[in-house]
């Protein structure tokens, strides 16, 4: 497939998908929950929680679009980075030394010194946040970070093996192999709802992150409850 190829078949899908109600009526939803916190929280809360917010939203738009085109293995990254940038959010309300550990100043610069002297890099430990681990907030999103990882964001046995090839017979008895480049309709729609659960819960952090304002506007409430809604609707045309 030829890159011009590729472009027309990305516009194909996404106008396809435009119709149906997952991107005509929950993407559009999910967005409006952003404004709604935005709107709520943002003066009442840190800027810099206000910056995670809106990084979690760009995430969002990225990763749905990507979806629409026909290409949600690729949004997996964007997924998972955004419920990275949610963990932090919540260790910055939960535990007051979350900036440094996240920040790991002198690891990092220690990797940046070594690259210029052309060494090795000394590896990064990971981020350790224990009342951000077992928060319930965060559990419910935790699996599907491994899950990420495994399928979408690295080259793993899962990846290589969740891809669609196909063998084709030629005249002279040899074979070629093929490459479903799209995902399935299916594959698609299940997709884009797996992403605005996840962001649904990304937003729940957001509203304990600003003391739970959020949750006691009644037009707060009122997207929560369509978007509930609109969910199983979702799932029951997929």
């Amino acid at each position: 497939m030829s890159l011009p190829d590729f472009q027309t078949a990305q516009r194909e899908a996404e106008g396809h998908f435009a119709t149906t109600p997952h991107f005509s009526a929950l993407v559009p939803l999910v967005e409006r929950m952003y404004g709604c916190v935005r709107d709520i929280a943002q003066p009442r809360g840190s800027p810099t929680l206000a910056r995670l917010l809106m990084l979690c939203h760009r995430e969002f738009l990225v990763a749905a679009s990507l979806i629409q085109r026909g290409l949600p293995h690729d949004s997996g990254a964007n997924a998972r980075r955004s419920i990275e940038i949610a963990k932090l959010a919540l260790a910055l309300k939960r535990e007051p030394d979350a900036a440094n550990e996240w920040l790991k100043a002198g690891v990092r610069q220690a990797r940046w010194d070594a690259r210029q002297r052309g060494a090795k890099a000394p590896r990064l430990p990971n981020v350790h946040f224990p009342l951000v681990d077992s928060d319930p907030l965060f559990v419910s999103l935790k699996e599907y970070f491994g899950i990420a990882s495994d399928m979408h964001v690295h080259f793993t046995p899962e990846f290589f093996g969740n891809q669609h090839f196909q063998e084709r017979p030629t005249a002279d008895g040899g074979r070629t192999i093929e490459l479903d480049y799209f995902a399935s309709e299916g594959t698609v729609l299940l997709g884009i709802i797996g992403l605005c659960g996840i962001h649904a819960r990304i937003l729940a952090i957001f509203n304990a992150c600003f003391d739970g304002v959020v949750s006691t506007d009644p037009g707060w409430r009122l997207l929560e409850a369509t978007f509930q809604q609109l969910v199983s609707t979702c799932i029951n045309r997929s």
